[in-house]
């Protein structure tokens, strides 16, 4: 697990490999895996390297994970 520079101070962000297709395409909440719509916050980057390729990725959280939600 990586820690996150700009998110959050005491959440971890995953390794990518355990991703899902949403959580990586920022379509779902970096750490419980729900739908985003609205309220959302990047909450930084996975950095990942194959090689000569960049596989970061911007990843997101919702209120849900925030504690924003009521």
């Amino acid at each position: 697990m990586t820690a996150s520079a700009d998110g959050p101070a005491s959440r971890l962000l995953p390794d990518p490999r355990v991703l899902t297709w949403d959580q990586s395409a920022g379509r779902a909440c970096i750490w419980c895996k729900k739908a985003l719509t609205t309220g959302t916050v990047s909450v930084g980057f996975i950095r990942d390297r194959l090689g000569a390729h960049n596989l970061d990725t911007e990843v997101w959280a919702g209120p849900c994970c925030l504690g924003e939600e009521t």
